[in-house]
């Protein structure tokens, strides 16, 4: 059995160590226990986000690399042709230049024609020469083209077919057949002025 004095000291000492307790609970080392935990959760899903992000920023680097490599890919298989991107080339472009300024070929110059003498002959488009028929020789314009001749001392024209090579001496700038130059008019002549223009087809 305890004395009285002994039973009040145990239960002094009781209370001590519950207040102790308490205490300790609400102490600041435990609050900083308490905010290392959230402190810790807080950065471990920072961790988490920086991680996303870090990946995120990784796929556009990527499609950002990507991307700048096709533009430099591009840049210069654009700077081949020097042209920009997406508009036509320069063989396109001088092909259309060139096209057009056939399509729009007009001339004057002293006109010639050839007859019997070359009759039966190889043209240089490998036709048969047919000195009857409404033909010339040009020195540059396409083979098998047609033009509109017009005499300009008369205001005759006719439209012939391009089959030939030529004049080659002398300052004239287009050879009739026979036929042709018989429908202007220049076939005592032998020569006349004649502008010329190119047509689309022998109806034009």
């Amino acid at each position: 059995m305890h004395s009285p004095a002994k039973l009040f000291a145990i239960a002094a000492l009781g209370l001590v160590i519950s207040q102790t307790h308490a205490d300790l609970v609400q102490s600041p080392s435990m609050s900083v226990d308490n905010d290392a935990s959230s402190l810790a959760a807080k950065v471990l899903k920072n961790d988490q986000r920086a991680s996303s992000y870090n990946n995120l920023s990784s796929l556009n680097t990527l499609s950002i690399t990507e991307r700048s490599n096709d533009k430099i890919r591009r840049q210069t298989l654009a700077s081949k042709v020097e042209v920009p991107e997406d508009e036509p080339s320069v063989i396109d472009r001088l092909n259309t230049v060139a096209s057009n300024t056939v399509r729009k070929f007009s001339q004057t110059g002293v006109a010639s024609w050839y007859g019997r003498q070359f009759h039966g002959r190889k043209t240089a488009n490998g036709d048969t020469f047919d000195m009857n028929a409404l033909t010339a020789a040009h020195r540059s314009l396409p083979l098998n083209c047609f033009i509109r001749v017009t005499n300009k001392d008369n205001g005759k024209s006719v439209v012939v077919k391009v089959n030939d090579r030529g004049p080659f001496h002398g300052n004239r700038v287009l050879d009739l057949s026979y036929g042709a130059a018989k429908k202007l008019g220049i076939t005592n002549s032998g020569t006349a002025k004649v502008s010329i223009e190119r047509v689309d087809s022998p109806a034009s």
